[in-house]
């Protein structure tokens, strides 16, 4: 009798144990997942600073008519793409990849508190009523913004992003109608806090777009 229960005092304390060892092994491997390998982030086309960039305070416009300011980049991740509407082919291929992108996080945590936002770098065409039109083609949630250019080109610096936009001289000598526009493809990467972390590449692909966007998210 006394040999039984020894035997069940033993297996009870191997299961004990063997619980513990699973749990332990559990928990170590969430930690080591959300632990952000950069050499490996940067081969699938993103990179992350090791310090916050801070923004100065900003104000523009977005394509409904309301002030977007640095408070709404407070609360949610943001996602920033500097564009303009008459881009032919990197800005509506961007956008578009952003639209495949959050839809595909549709129903998770992850869509619930992130943004997506197009900064127009051309002001001089892309007024409210351009850019609302432009927003249609893509995801709903989105926002556009435009504004001044000396607003919006002290935040891109802000965010390490230089704008150039050259006018094209008018045959006539009056107003120029064309530009040239240099801009960045990165997709900005803006924490709750307002803080710049990092950015995802153009050439970035959709798949290692959601898998760098949730090993940042889930190691910051």
């Amino acid at each position: 009798m006394k040999r039984n229960v020894k035997i069940t005092l033993i297996a009870c304390l191997v299961w004990v144990l063997f619980v513990m060892f699973m749990t332990y092994n559990r928990y170590a491997s969430v930690n080591q997942a959300a632990v952000l390998n950069p050499e490996e982030l940067r081969e699938i086309g993103a990179l992350i600073y090791e310090q916050p960039v801070a923004l100065q305070p900003f104000e523009l416009i977005d394509h409904h008519g309301r002030a977007f300011t640095d408070a709404s980049l407070q609360g949610k991740w943001s996602l920033i793409f500097f564009g303009f509407t008459h881009c032919p082919d990197i800005c509506p291929l961007t956008m578009q990849e952003l639209t495949s992108f959050y839809q595909s996080l549709e129903g998770s945590l992850l869509q619930q508190d992130t943004q997506v936002v197009m900064i127009s770098v051309d002001p001089f065409r892309d007024d409210t009523p351009t850019v609302a039109k432009y927003m249609t083609a893509f995801d709903e949630d989105f926002l556009g913004v435009t504004g001044e250019f000396s607003t919006v080109s002290r935040l891109a610096s802000d965010l390490f992003v230089t704008p150039g936009i050259m006018p094209v001289p008018a045959p006539d000598g009056g107003v120029p109608r064309n530009f040239l526009i240099d801009h960045s493809g990165n997709i900005l990467i803006v924490d709750p806090s307002g803080q710049y972390r990092g950015f995802m590449e153009p050439n970035i692909k959709r798949d290692n777009m959601k898998q760098a966007y949730e090993l940042i998210r889930a190691a910051l």
